[in-house]
């Protein structure tokens, strides 16, 4: 069983090789644009308590007022459209994290790699349901070592942990022949070498 909150989109088949399959996909926890969404809507009252307030001698304030609101609907959209386009992937081979408005960028991490992954639950994320994971591998330094807002995270830490521990099939090109199978290339010299004369 395999949690996939979204179905994949045709960008990531960039990235994964033909044999490589899905065990996750998901979007970061709504938590994580929680506040920049809000904050629109909270200036809105902030804009209504001004105008009832100020004079008309202070419009300008209110149009300072009026811009900053701007600016932070901006935000929210940007926000927003980067929330929708970060995606975390867990395959049977690797840990991904695709993310990037204008400029994509993936991180990634082999399973063979992972020497250690815990998560970490803070009350409101057991009240809300997303965790921070923490990944180590064998003394380096890696483009992903730390999952934030990861929904369902019980649930996506037994399926990783699954694909790690389980023991890798043999690729067909890692298979080594028996000994004593096929023959030996004959070797020939020519006759007339330099070494002979």
């Amino acid at each position: 069983m395999a949690v996939k909150a979204i179905r994949p989109p045709r960008e990531l088949f960039r990235y994964l090789v033909p044999e490589e399959r899905i065990v996750v996909i998901q979007r970061e926890h709504w938590i994580a644009i929680a506040t920049p969404l809000a904050l629109p809507f909270l200036w809105l009252f902030v804009l209504g308590w001004l105008d009832q307030t100020l004079d008309q001698g202070s419009r300008f304030l209110m149009e300072v007022a009026m811009w900053v609101w701007f600016g932070l609907l901006v935000r929210s959209v940007w926000k927003l459209l980067d929330w929708r386009l970060n995606l975390f992937v867990a395959t049977d081979r690797r840990l991904l994290n695709t993310y990037g408005i204008i400029t994509r960028k993936v991180a990634m991490m082999p399973l063979a790699k992972v020497t250690d992954m815990s998560y970490v639950r803070t009350i409101p994320g057991k009240l809300l349901g997303y965790g921070t994971f923490r990944l180590e591998s064998a003394g380096q330094d890696q483009a992903l070592s730390t999952i934030k807002y990861v929904p369902r995270p019980d649930e996506t830490y037994r399926l990783i942990t699954t694909e790690i521990f389980r023991p890798p099939a043999r690729r067909v090109a890692d298979a080594k022949p028996p000994a004593g199978s096929g023959s030996a290339l004959p070797v020939v010299e020519p006759d007339d070498v330099w070494w002979r004369r």
